[in-house]
């Protein structure tokens, strides 16, 4: 899979400044839908964001994956001589621009990643189910987050046209905590820590809920 990485080291950002800097470049580049996720009516066009903002080390950075998206990435990114972030200009002085061939896909082998940033992985229907869950069985909690998180590897699969076979199963082992999140002015439940699966996800793709904003970001430890 094609993926490029764009880090600018010279600007500090936090991470809930993330959404406003993705808002920010989104806005100037309206008419390429797959920064700012939006049809030109304005209403949310629902799939996997291949142009991902995060933090990478606490340094800003622009993630794109797919040949489509690197094109469209490539092509307007090198162009940003500033970012504005609450009425403040902050000119980009330095950028550092990557471009590689990711693994990505179904393996024999069991990978472990953390997640660099919070995932929000539980929707309206299975956080009612995790929350209505024995609190002395974390067996069931844990089952329940290791089915989301297959179910949001799936999700992303589809979204990047990759399927796989009837023989081929994701397995997913994990060891998470809760976490506290703010989304969109609301707090929420969110998962720190590690998880396994038999599945390649390049590093620093989100997965869960909001992964454009830079959440459920996953860096590969072993």
């Amino acid at each position: 899979m094609k993926k490029s990485t764009l880090l600018l080291p010279n600007i500090n950002l936090r991470p809930s400044q993330i959404h406003k800097f993705r808002g920010f470049v989104g806005n100037i580049f309206k008419e390429h839908d797959l920064i700012h996720n939006h049809d030109d009516q304005g209403k949310p066009i629902y799939r996997y964001p291949l142009i991902q903002f995060k933090l990478v080390g606490g340094t800003p950075a622009v993630i794109a994956v797919t040949e489509k998206a690197v094109a469209v990435f490539s092509k307007i990114f090198m162009k940003l001589d500033k970012i504005v972030i609450e009425d403040n200009v902050i000119p980009i002085f330095e950028k550092d621009l990557q471009i590689e061939e990711a693994e990505f896909g179904y393996s024999d082998e069991i990978f472990m990643y953390e997640f660099v940033s919070p995932w929000i992985g539980l929707n309206q229907n299975n956080f009612r189910s995790y929350c209505d869950a024995d609190r002395s069985d974390q067996a069931e909690k844990n089952q329940i987050l290791k089915k989301v998180i297959i179910g949001n590897i799936l999700s992303m699969s589809k979204y990047l046209d990759y399927r796989l076979s009837k023989d081929q199963k994701i397995k997913t082992d994990h060891k998470l905590k809760e976490k506290k999140v703010n989304l969109k002015g609301k707090t929420m439940t969110g998962f720190s820590g590690i998880f396994k699966t038999n599945f390649l996800i390049p590093d620093y793709l989100g997965i869960g809920k909001s992964v454009s904003r830079g959440f459920g970001a996953v860096r590969r430890v072993i």
